[in-house]
This record gives C-alpha cells, sequence and structure tokens, in this order.
C-alpha cells in the first residue's frame, strides 16, 4: 500500500474524484459524500481530508483494481462495522 499515491479533487458538491496512483497504473473512483454529516452524525465531514482517509479505509480491505467506479459513503458505513470510526481516525 505505501506505493499508492492518492489524488482526491472535489468535482461537485458532494461528490469527490479520488486517483489511486499505483505501480500498475491509475484506477479512479468516485465518492459520493452529499449525505456525509447526516449519515455519520457529524463525525465526518464533506471535505478533501475525509474523501482521502475513506480511500485509505477502503485499500486497507481491498486492492484499488476491485472497488467500484462509484461508491457512496452510506454504502460504506453499511459494508463495513466500525467504518465511519476508522475514517475519522485515519483523518486525524
Amino acid at each position: 500500500m505505501a506505493e499508492e499515491k492518492i489524488d482526491v479533487e472535489m468535482q461537485d458538491t458532494g461528490e469527490f474524484l479520488a486517483s489511486i496512483h499505483s505501480t500498475t497504473g491509475t484506477d479512479e473512483i468516485v465518492l459520493m459524500f452529499e449525505d456525509a454529516e447526516e449519515v455519520t452524525d457529524g463525525v465526518l465531514g464533506n471535505d478533501e481530508a475525509t474523501a482521502r482517509a475513506t480511500v485509505e479505509f477502503l485499500l486497507s480491505h481491498q486492492p484499488a483494481g476491485d472497488l467500484p467506479d462509484r461508491i457512496d459513503l452510506v454504502d460504506i458505513a453499511a459494508a463495513y462495522d466500525g467504518a465511519i470510526e476508522s475514517i475519522r481516525k485515519l483523518r486525524g
């Protein structure tokens, strides 16, 4: 994972494009965070730091190439127990 570089760019309100650069190429995923504050009871915000931490969290569970093209924070919270707290910690 250390060889991966993550670039995050806001596309639209609540939508971020994350580019994950690795030795094998670049994978891009779109993160949907429109409901971030509501879904996480205000723990996570709709911002680049949260988007980057979310990508780091996802990469700790699966390779970049296996991530869906678009992913909603609601789905991440539903799929992984403790996801919100883990992302908050990664965010620092």
